[in-house]
């Protein structure tokens, strides 16, 4: 590990002075974008160090503005496919986001997952990649929402719960070979009355059913849909353009700021069930002022749809994208 720290110090001091970087070594540094695709390094949100070690290639990636790590990765091969060993990934504030085990590309044994404060709020088995004996997660309060049981062989026969955070069903269903859901799945309200049942058949719903809130049966589409803003994108975008033209190129405070070529923002909006924003978040920083400001426009241009799920609204969140560059 301090051989490999040495290594990043030496490459990291070249790379941000270029937008990419590749040694003699089979080394290199690339930049990526919030939807990890290639780009300018002052667009960046991740940049990877890849290295060989032996027969084994190496990524160590990293959130670009607040230079920690985000992924850590053993592979066996050099298109990056085959994943061996401890996987360990980070949330931006560099607390562990989940760790798993893999072998030849597919997770083995225990994988937990926590929240940004450290809190466990995922735990299954695998093998071969597929779950078997329990899988368990929960919320920020301790309160189990979700249990899988499943046949103890690694095939992914069994038999998957969700729950409402009081305790209470929210949907229930058994899963076939490779833990795909098969036969009937149930949903529910939190009144207890059923809401939806899908059909499937080895992981492909071939149809659905819908109930109202006092179980009656209507033949309306009732589909899950995402979390939304009730303007189209399109007028959002304008509004957002226009109120934001008072720091296009301009003041910020006391200071003056340009976008970079290709700049852009990426928002992270929490909707409740009943449609009411309840977060909004900077998913990728462009500047602490400038962050600031964007989350103020967004928060007093639209409102909202809630998601839904199994026929119900529930709470949820989506990624809103906004260019800069030439506002």
């Amino acid at each position: 590990m301090k051989n490999i720290n040495k290594i990043l110090l030496l490459l990291l001091t070249v790379c941000f002075a270029n937008n990419s970087f590749a040694a003699a070594g089979d080394t290199s540094i690339i930049f990526y974008d919030y939807w990890w695709k290639k780009c300018d390094k002052d667009i960046a949100h991740y940049y990877r160090v890849k290295y060989k070690d032996g027969d084994m290639w190496h990524t160590q990636d990293f959130y670009f503005a607040e230079n920690s790590m985000q992924k850590e990765v053993t592979y066996s091969d050099d298109s990056l496919t085959i994943q061996q060993g401890m996987v360990y990934s980070y949330h931006p504030n560099g607390k562990l986001k989940q760790k798993a085990r893999y072998i030849d590309g597919k997770m083995e044994g225990i994988v937990k997952g926590y929240d940004t404060l450290g809190r466990l709020i995922d735990s299954g088995l695998y093998k071969k990649g597929i779950p078997y004996k329990a899988h368990f997660k929960w919320d920020a309060k301790g309160n189990v929402i979700f249990k899988g049981l499943y046949d103890a062989e690694g095939y992914g026969v069994g038999q998957e719960w969700q729950y409402f955070p009081d305790g209470k069903i929210s949907s229930y269903g058994i899963t076939s070979v490779e833990a795909k859901r098969d036969s009937i799945w149930t949903y529910y309200y939190n009144t207890g009355v059923m809401s939806c049942q899908d059909f499937y058949d080895h992981g492909q719903r071939m149809g659905r059913i819908c109930y109202n809130d006092k179980g009656e049966k209507y033949d309306a589409n009732c589909d899950d849909l995402p979390a939304r803003p009730v303007d189209k994108e399109e007028t959002i975008s304008n509004r957002f353009g226009q109120r934001y033209s008072d720091i296009k190129e301009g003041n910020i405070g006391d200071q003056f700021f340009t976008f970079k070529k290709g700049a852009y923002t990426v928002l992270k909006v929490s909707v409740d069930e009943k449609g009411k924003m309840t977060n909004v978040e900077i998913m990728h920083k462009i500047h602490p002022k400038v962050d600031k400001l964007i989350i103020d426009i967004y928060t007093g241009i639209t409102k909202f749809k809630p998601a839904t799920d199994g026929n119900r609204p529930i709470s949820a969140s989506f990624e809103q994208y906004f260019p800069l560059f030439g506002l």
